[in-house]
């Protein structure tokens, strides 16, 4: 029988977790104890992992059932519940989202119900001479909300941001990108600034620049700078853990308590591709 370790990161997040076949399921007590370490840990890897697409998805519907993604068109056209990041072409077509979290941000956070989290399976890891790249970096938003001043807590108390679709891409000069009945369907919505765990009860700091355009009830002039300087707060380097991926990852993220970046360090003929999920959450408070 295997024995379950879990090795925390040494960092503000994430831990490994040993002992562990997914491809051999799951009985409920491991399960659980998963589920434990990626509450406290905000982000989990387990490693060497070989699984296919239907034990994929049935994690993640342990783990709380699957968050249909905005951009369908990027989802395996076999399994639509999983989104397929990659630099591959096919027929002359991408086979996934190329350019996927290459700004901070927490995932569909411009919904009414975000996600709980984030699974994602390396089936291809971008390697040249021994190196990684494309390296995952994961901010705490827990610590970052333990780091601020009493004054500042204060000051974040009841506040409201407003989280919108087209903002990430608009910022980054590709709003083109998104068809006006997608902009439709993701209509403008509010999360507190400072947002409670759901299982933790742990306070995170939930808003992000060039995603956030304002502060309900307050003038952008001071909305906008206390976006920015929460922002930048949050991706201090002691709040960061830095994910070198190797081929059979699986990687859990929380995303109340992470705002996550991806580098974009590679090219073809260096190839990366990944099958994702995202897991229902609750509303915000």
């Amino acid at each position: 029988m295997k024995v379950l370790e879990i090795i925390p990161s040494g960092d503000a997040c994430g831990a490994e977790v040993r002992g562990v076949d997914l491809g051999e399921g799951l009985k409920d007590v491991v399960f659980d104890e998963i589920d434990a370490a990626f509450n406290k840990h905000s982000v989990i890897v387990l490693r060497n992992q070989s699984i296919t697409p239907e034990q994929h998805i049935d994690l993640s519907d342990r783990l709380g059932g699957i968050v249909p993604h905005t951009f369908s068109e990027f989802c395996h056209p076999d399994y639509p519940q999983i989104f397929r990041i990659s630099n591959l072409i096919e027929d002359g077509k991408p086979l996934g989202y190329e350019k996927a979290g290459v700004t901070w941000h927490t995932d569909q956070s411009y919904i009414e119900t975000p996600p709980r989290c984030t699974t994602m399976f390396a089936l291809e890891v971008p390697e040249k001479e021994g190196k990684s790249f494309g390296d995952t970096l994961f901010a705490s938003t827990v610590a970052a909300y333990n780091a601020l001043s009493d004054d500042m807590k204060i000051r974040l108390r009841g506040l409201k941001a407003v989280h919108q679709f087209a903002a990430r891409k608009r910022r980054l000069g590709r709003e083109s990108e998104l068809s006006e009945a997608q902009k439709l369907l993701n209509p403008d919505v509010v999360h507190p600034v400072v947002r409670t765990h759901p299982f933790t009860g742990r306070k995170c700091i939930y808003v992000l620049e060039g995603e956030c355009t304002g502060i309900v009830g307050m003038d952008d002039a001071e909305a906008l700078p206390l976006i920015k300087e929460l922002s930048d707060h949050i991706i201090r380097p002691e709040f960061i853990y830095r994910h070198k991926w190797r081929q059979g990852d699986l990687i859990i993220w929380d995303n109340c308590a992470l705002q996550h970046r991806a580098e974009s360090d590679y090219e073809l003929p260096l190839r990366r591709h990944m099958h994702r999920t995202s897991v229902n959450g609750t509303s915000t408070f």
